[in-house]
């Protein structure tokens, strides 16, 4: 096999196969609208479980990574109904959403 038909082999399955491997990365975060969607209905189900009313402590102002999100989400649904209805309560994962302005 010649050095040219090499590059050419070696260029075509790059240009076909490498460029799916790569990630958009607003595929890596809700919007500012459906992470605070996202948080209000997770509260909303965990004050439907332990009959209580509380809201999150403060509103996602920019784009939400889902990984941190998700472990918040993971955070309220493993929270016992008392912790959950003690005054100030917020899990610690939820408080450090990460958020990102770009």
């Amino acid at each position: 096999m010649s050095s040219k038909t090499f590059y050419f082999l070696f260029f075509t399955f790059y240009f076909a196969f490498g460029f799916q491997c790569i990630q958009n990365r607003d595929d890596l975060f809700y919007s500012a609208q459906e992470g605070n969607q996202k948080i209000f209905e997770n509260y909303t189900l965990k004050n439907l479980a332990c009959g209580s009313n509380k809201l999150p402590g403060s509103l996602a102002l920019g784009r939400v990574k889902i990984d941190d999100a998700k472990l918040c989400f993971r955070a309220i649904e493993l929270t016992t109904c008392p912790q959950w209805n003690t005054e100030g309560y917020v899990p610690d994962s939820c408080k450090v959403i990460g958020t990102s302005f770009r």
